[in-house]
This record gives structure tokens, sequence and C-alpha cells, in this order.
């Protein structure tokens, strides 16, 4: 079932799902809980997952306006209160993983541990022009749009092993969000560096090593800048709660349970 919040200007969705300890899970650009469509029933046995959609992504709802780390972040603890969660544990993925990131800098008395998967503090020169080419192409065509994402996101070992049902995976995972080229504009100019000292919340952070929308060397700098961080490396493309489902809800499931 959907529960609403009302945050700010935006009604946030999101679903929960199982039982224990509490999970807030943040998908990445352009898309809505459903990125954890194939992670979550792996993880539901130990964990309260809290799928929450912001802005721009699923069914959540607002005026419209350019995004904000720190918008989001609001977004994100407006769920916790709703949920009564004084502590809760947190996980990112791509877009979700630099929010995740923001919401443990403002806020670590309340995240018990964070994952960050596929993240960055900095978006640089080659993610700038990659993310403005998204946007070119989404306006022009917005379901090859969507076809081109998975065929730059996924190893060709994840395609021969697919096959057919490729399609199937597009058409229940990858929807383009209605705020998709908010998110876009959103992802060239994000820049949290100097926020990830502050993070005291155990954190653990997985990097595929054959991203080429994220470099596994984003993943390296935020390890490296956040005080204790574990550093995971994962043999995959970005859609690594596609691709590595499994891999991920195990690590992610181990690394809450020790925390």
């Amino acid at each position: 079932m959907v529960s609403v919040v009302e945050v700010g200007e935006a009604a946030v969705a999101y679903e929960v799902q199982g039982d224990g300890d509490p999970v807030i899970m943040v998908h990445g650009s352009a898309g809505s809980r459903a990125h954890w469509m194939f992670t979550a029933p792996a993880m539901v046995e130990r964990n309260r997952l809290v799928l929450m959609e912001y802005s721009g992504g699923g069914e959540t709802t607002d005026a419209g306006g350019p995004l904000d780390v720190d918008g989001l972040v609001d977004q994100v603890l407006g769920v916790a209160d709703a949920e009564n969660l004084d502590r809760f544990h947190l996980a990112g993925w791509s877009l979700g993983a630099v929010i995740a990131a923001a919401t443990a800098a403002r806020s670590p008395e309340r995240v018990r541990s964070a994952a960050l998967i596929c993240g960055w503090a900095q978006s640089d020169a080659y993610m700038r022009f990659a993310f403005d080419l998204w946007l070119r192409l989404m306006a022009e065509t917005p379901e090859l749009f969507g076809r081109y994402l998975f065929q730059i996101g996924f190893t060709p070992a994840w395609f021969a092993e697919t096959g057919d049902a490729v399609e199937a995976v597009l058409e229940a995972g990858a929807g383009i969000s209605s705020g998709a080229a908010r998110h876009m504009e959103l992802d060239q100019r994000v820049d949290i560096a100097d926020r990830l000292a502050v993070i005291s919340s155990p954190t653990l952070v997985l990097g595929a090593r054959r991203d080429l929308v994220v470099p596994f060397e984003h993943s390296v700098v935020l390890a490296d800048s956040i005080k204790n961080a574990e550093l995971v490396e994962l043999d995959c493309g970005h859609f690594v709660p596609f691709e590595r489902a499994a891999e991920l809800a195990a690590s992610l499931t181990d690394f809450f349970g020790r925390h």
C-alpha cells in the first residue's frame, strides 16, 4: 500500500515492506521505488523497508520546480517522521546515494548506517556532458532514451543471461518518471564534497567497476572522504539493483545487521 506525507509543497509517496530494523531506500534518477524490485524481496525478512519516491519520481507530486539536494533530504526525513523512525538505516543508489550521503551529513543522530551505491560527491565534466546528453535524448525520444540507458547501464554478460526477458525488465523497472528531466538537471549540479567529512554514521560504499554512468573512481572518492567507510567493488555496470540484486541485498542485509 502506498502512503503519502506532505513535505513542504510535495506529496511524497512511499511504500513499506517487511518488518525488523527500518531501512529507507532512495531510488536513482528518472525512476521510482521500482528500482528496488529485485533487491527488496531478499531483504524483507530481516528489515522493514521504506521505499520512498522523492520529487520527480514515481507517484510523488509537487509544483514541478527545480530540485536541490537539501529539499530532497527534507523529504527523506519527512518520510522518517511519518513512520515514527527516530533512527534508521539508509540506502541510496545513483542520485539516491547522493541524497543518502547528504542526509547522513545533516542528521547523524538519526542515520544508524548508510549504504551508498554508485554514488558521487561532485559532478565532473564527464558527468555533466553525459547528463546533458541524457536530457537532449529524452527530449527527442523518451522510449529510445530508456533503451539507451539499458545499453550503457548493463554489461554484455547481463544481456546474455537475461535474453528475451530484457524487454520485460525494461518495462517493469526502468520506466522514465515524469520528473526525469528535473533529476538530470540536478545530476549536473551535484556538489556535496564539503559535507562528507562530517558523516559519522558507519558507511558502506558500493561501486561498480564497469560503470559508464558514474565511474568507479567516484566511489573511491566517497570512501576516502568519509571516515572509516568500507568500499566494496562490484564487477558490473551502473544498474547494480538489477544486475546484482542478490549480491546487493546480501551486502546490505549483512552491513545493516552489523550496525
